[in-house]
């Protein structure tokens, strides 16, 4: 897993390189379509509903489902939609049947896949990263969001949609990536708190939302605790009444009109005690609101800005590291999906992904 967040820069310049050609092909489909379904599961579902803020900004009509209820519960895809299958191994169950649906209505498919993938079925096909050893899968999120960004910024290019230009923020990904990565250290303590505490909550805005379920599945992935992923308003409508003094808490804080919630959310996890980790860019300082009595200083960690729609791609670095280091400390395998467990094995075992 570690070896996997540290080879992200390599990926995205990759698939800058390789899928330009394959980026303007997807924004035809995109541009003639009716409704753009972006379509994954786990860690493929967060990417989806990330791009579907993406999208919908650039004046696309997307939808985010989640394969299962896609290929089992609808909507029915017609011929003049586009479905956008992301599915790293290419091979599950429910992207595969979804596949099949888009191809009996006739109707046109881009893949966003990863690299010496099976899948075959889409009019336009990409391969992110390589296929990756660890079962909890970083830059495979990252290189399948540069993909899906690509198309995005080829499409507003085509249609004139874009409110700045995006094409040189991803561009400068890698870069960014690289400074990022270099700040890992920042994320020990909180690590450590975590594996003390055992209890994780994440929350976002907007489309880190995902980020912050992403967090939490990461941190299951690997470390085997429990954490969750909200949304502001959700956490502060009953997803704090499980906490307690101790836990530790992730707020990715907004650059968007969000913030002021942010410190409603910051406000009540500094007066319930947890040990809290605040991401946010570099060009929007957040003041953290003072309580009485005092509470310590939350722990930091500044992003270079980027636009909120694409910020995605890096506030989940920060997390990455947390759920790797958290890892590391207890002493968890966070490349082996639990199969080295007698117990586990036999679970995963017992069905098909």
């Amino acid at each position: 897993m570690y070896q996997s967040i540290h080879r992200q820069p390599e990926v995205l310049r990759d698939v800058i390189r390789r899928e330009k050609e394959h980026a303007a092909e997807a924004a035809e489909i995109l541009a003639g379509a009716r409704r753009v379904y972006l379509v994954g599961t786990g860690t493929s579902s967060h990417a989806a509903i990330v791009t579907e803020y993406l999208y919908r900004s650039l004046g696309l009509d997307a939808e985010a489902r989640t394969a299962f209820d896609m290929a089992n519960y609808g909507p029915r895809i017609r011929r003049e939609d586009a479905v956008v299958l992301i599915s790293h191994r290419g091979a599950k169950t429910y992207g595969n049947r979804v596949l099949e649906l888009v191809k009996a209505a006739g109707a046109k498919s881009v893949g966003v896949t990863g690299l010496d993938s099976p899948m075959s079925i889409p009019d336009v096909i990409f391969h992110t990263s390589p296929q990756e050893k660890s079962s909890t899968h970083t830059m495979s999120y990252t290189g399948n969001l540069m993909a899906l960004a690509l198309v995005g910024v080829a499409y507003a290019e085509r249609s004139g949609s874009a409110p700045q230009p995006l094409r040189p923020v991803l561009e400068s990904m890698p870069a960014t990536f690289e400074s990022v990565l270099k700040r890992e250290h920042v994320i020990q303590p909180v690590a450590q708190s975590l594996a003390q505490s055992g209890r994780l909550v994440l929350t976002g805005a907007g489309p880190n939302v995902q980020t912050a379920r992403e967090g939490a599945l990461k941190v299951k992935e690997s470390s085997y605790l429990v954490a969750e992923g909200f949304d502001f308003e959700n956490l502060l409508h009953g997803g704090l009444q499980p906490l307690h003094p101790g836990d530790t808490a992730v707020v990715l804080v907004p650059p968007s009109a969000a913030a002021e919630r942010a410190t409603d959310v910051v406000r009540a996890l500094e007066l319930l005690g947890a040990s809290i980790l605040l991401i946010h860019d570099d060009a929007h300082p957040f003041a953290v609101p003072a309580v009485d009595p005092p509470a310590p200083p939350p722990s930091t960690f500044l992003l270079p800005f980027v636009p909120e729609f694409l910020s995605p791609m890096v506030t989940v670095l920060p997390v990455q590291i947390l759920a790797c280091t958290t890892a590391e400390i207890r002493g968890t395998n966070p490349d082996s999906f639990r199969a080295d467990d007698p117990m586990y094995k036999r679970i995963n075992d017992s069905y098909k992904l």
